[in-house]
């Protein structure tokens, strides 16, 4: 269930204080410098956006999604669900699902035709989270992430479909 004052917005400049606090005390995120988050705010940038998800005052949640750009065979651009993080006494709430939702609109307006991620093997949560979004497993990448040691799932979706 979704709290009723759920907002989803493109982070401001004002939000990246919250936004690396929550990153911090979330022990699986991708711990990137302030710059990256920075350089994400909706100014311009076509190839990234930073969305956040904010319940009354509070940073509850924020995702990070990225556009690859199209390579010389092939048309198609690939966008990445680069990080998505919610806190702790946010989660199991829908924000997940939310803030997801409109970072593949996001990268599907601006072109993509996929989307790929990967996410730690022992993440059933979000790994759920990410097959009932239409992703797809496509591969698995032992020992990819460190501290603690894990496996990737990679998982990918169609943004698309096909004209008949």
């Amino acid at each position: 269930m979704t709290p009723e004052n759920l907002e989803i917005r493109h982070a401001r400049v004002s939000d990246v204080e919250a936004i690396l606090a929550l990153e911090r005390a979330t022990d699986r995120a991708p711990h990137w410098p302030q710059t990256v988050y920075t350089d994400m705010l909706d100014t311009g940038n076509a190839r990234g956006c930073l969305i956040v998800a904010q319940v009354g005052e509070l940073i509850a949640g924020f995702a990070v999604g990225v556009i690859q750009p199209a390579t010389y065979d092939s048309a198609s651009s690939i966008a990445e669900l680069e990080s998505v993080a919610v806190a702790a006494n946010a989660r199991r709430a829908g924000i997940g699902r939310a803030l997801c939702e409109v970072v593949i609109d996001w990268c599907r307006n601006r072109g993509a035709t996929e989307m790929a991620l990967e996410v730690r093997a022992s993440s059933s949560g979000a790994i759920s989270l990410y097959l009932g979004l239409g992703f797809e497993q496509i591969g698995r990448r032992p020992h990819y992430y460190r501290d603690p040691e894990d496996d990737a799932i990679h998982l990918r979706r169609k943004l698309v479909t096909a004209k008949t």
